[in-house]
């Protein structure tokens, strides 16, 4: 009898494995650039960084898109509401400008904020060359986005959506874990992503300087 047992239970678990592994959502990650990005190469894309949360189901889109949006592929254009009311859209800006870096953020978020002072340097030196920031805070309430903006007194794009993971911006740039940033061209191409602001300096150093 105990043996029956033995063998019943390890049935049922070989079968509940099996289930488990075909209804897994299959993450297709690209090889080649999008249309239109075909100048941006593929060889030295950034490791990803949250492979060890796809057991977290209540950001599986988040984690699917994140994977999926690697250097030369291309961002979706979104339109939010500035500090001050304003719609933006990430089109628009683009079109004043060559180099977007696109940065989630928000108030609790401590490297989130202590990537500030490099932004604002590396902003004041290559802005008259195409260079913007868009923050996004994905803080849950106006307050905290309020205390937060004032605190660091944000010069750049500052854009909120507040709705933490599940905003449907943070979803489709696969914001699963902040800081979470894109540098994209005028093609909405991405050029990197989750760059530390030393190697932000460097990617835009090679960008402008050496190339003048």
């Amino acid at each position: 009898m105990f043996k029956l047992k033995t063998t019943l239970r390890i049935v049922v678990l070989s079968v509940l494995a099996s289930l488990i592994c075909c209804c897994s959502q299959r993450i297709d990650i690209p090889t080649e650039p999008a249309l239109g990005c075909e100048h941006v190469s593929l060889d030295k894309i950034l490791p990803g960084i949250g492979s060890q949360l796809t057991s977290v189901r209540s950001r599986r889109e988040n984690y699917r898109n994140d994977k999926q949006l690697i250097p030369g592929q291309k961002v979706g254009n979104f339109t939010l509401l500035d500090f001050n009311g304003e719609e933006v859209s990430l089109s628009d800006v683009l079109k004043e400008n060559d180099n977007v870096l696109v940065d989630f953020w928000a108030s609790w978020c401590a490297p989130c904020v202590a990537s500030f002072p490099k932004f604002k340097e590396l902003r004041a030196k290559y802005k008259h060359q195409g260079f913007e920031i868009v923050s996004i805070s994905i803080d849950r309430t106006r307050e905290d986005w309020e205390s937060g903006t004032e605190e660091h007194e944000l010069p750049w794009i500052n854009l909120g959506e507040l709705e933490s993971w599940h905003g449907e911006v943070a979803v489709m740039y696969g914001v699963h874990f902040i800081p979470k940033s894109y540098l994209i061209d005028k093609e909405r191409c991405i050029v990197q992503k989750d760059l530390p602001s030393h190697l932000l300096e460097e990617v835009l150093f090679n960008q402008y300087e050496r190339s003048s």
